[in-house]
């Protein structure tokens, strides 16, 4: 059985990934803070992922 605040704590993870990834394809000011928004977006939704038990 899953501990509900870890499940929690995983769709968070993962709703702050898709933002961050969305924030990055929207963000054109410079190269490295696209990068850094995809990559840390991509981070934190398998993370996420991880949390809640779905991987």
């Amino acid at each position: 059985m899953t501990n509900p605040k870890v499940v929690f704590a995983g769709e968070i993870a993962q709703l702050a990934g898709v933002v961050s990834v969305v924030a990055g394809l929207v963000m054109s000011l410079h190269h490295w803070p696209v990068a850094a928004a995809l990559l840390g977006g991509g981070t934190a939704f398998v993370v996420g992922k991880k949390l809640r038990g779905v991987l």
